[in-house]
């Protein structure tokens, strides 16, 4: 019964954060038109005590979910946190076999929601984030094939949101309907360097906006740019493949216990019964377990580390 009830309590909290999640995506949407609308607006820069709590609330929320409401994600926050309450359940039906204490498993089926949840999350955002990068040097050469047939920039703009694929049409459109409402351009290519965390569209944004408010060619500024993110579009792959056998090792090393422990229980089951049967056998497969879970997030930490630019 305790299990059911832990169970149900957790679905509740997951489902009051999905509609937390949701409310405050349309709350976003709807204050950056305002913002947008009326800049200058008084009543705006007024601060406000309950608003700032929630806020506060909303901001701690996200971080521990890895969410970032002002990105465009291919999967609804609610199907991450349905896959979210489905590892908990595993969890949950793993341990009718371990016999772990009801504590112990709440605690464990907690934190595999939570990392499964900021897992999904931060896996969309890198594919998002290096989807755009790859497209960036493209999207600067129809800006500056466009600037330099004689027309403005939001045409250029509007010419990548009709013809760049996806997710860069997607941040286009978003950019020219920030236009159509008055926002410079260079504040709208920030916006979407804020969105995405993108570095690449932050040097855009400051390169355009230098160059529209300064004078100058912009042409030869936005082809010395592509050339730039073209190069390191190209070391970026360079060094993941370079990357590629380590990561291929660390993935082998995280399959090989599985495959091992899958043999032994073919060729002898009673040596590995004791890991499910016995409390002791269940601590040192929750240990094996945790041991290659972390073995496998530093490896990926430090590749990252050592490949980003």
């Amino acid at each position: 019964m305790s299990q059911y009830l832990t169970i149900t309590v957790l679905v509740l909290l997951v489902c009051a954060a999905a509609v937390t999640l949701w409310l405050d995506a349309r709350q976003r949407r709807i204050d950056r038109q305002v913002a947008i609308i009326l800049p200058a607006s008084h009543s705006a820069s007024l601060p406000s005590i309950r608003r700032s709590e929630t806020g506060a609330r909303r901001r701690i929320l996200h971080r521990l979910a890895n969410y970032r409401p002002e990105m465009s994600y291919n999967w609804h926050p609610s199907y991450v946190l349905l896959a979210g309450i489905i590892a908990a359940g595993a969890i949950f039906y793993v341990n009718t076999l371990l016999k772990f204490s009801t504590l112990q498993v709440s605690l464990a089926a907690a934190v595999v929601a939570i990392m499964v949840v900021r897992g999904l999350f931060g896996w969309q955002q890198s594919r998002i984030a290096n989807q755009l990068f790859r497209q960036l040097p493209d999207t600067i050469q129809i800006v500056t094939s466009t600037v330099r047939s004689g027309l403005p920039v939001n045409e250029a703009f509007r010419t990548i949101a009709r013809e760049m694929p996806q997710p860069t049409a997607r941040q286009f459109a978003i950019v020219c309907s920030e236009l159509s409402l008055g926002r410079p351009p260079e504040e709208a290519i920030e916006a979407v360097y804020q969105r995405t965390q993108v570095a690449e569209y932050g040097m855009f944004a400051v390169t355009l906006g230098v160059q529209l408010k300064s004078g100058g060619s912009l042409t030869e500024t936005l082809q010395t740019l592509g050339d730039t993110v073209s190069q390191r579009v190209a070391l970026a792959a360079r060094a993941k493949a370079l990357a590629g056998e380590v990561i291929f090792s660390s993935r082998a090393l995280s399959v090989s216990p599985v495959i091992i422990g899958g043999l032994l229980y073919l060729l002898n089951p009673q040596s590995v019964d004791l890991l499910i049967t016995d409390p002791t056998g269940n601590m040192l497969l929750a240990y094996a377990l945790g041991s290659v879970i972390i073995g496998s997030l530093v490896i990926r930490w430090m590749v990252k580390r050592e490949t980003e630019l």
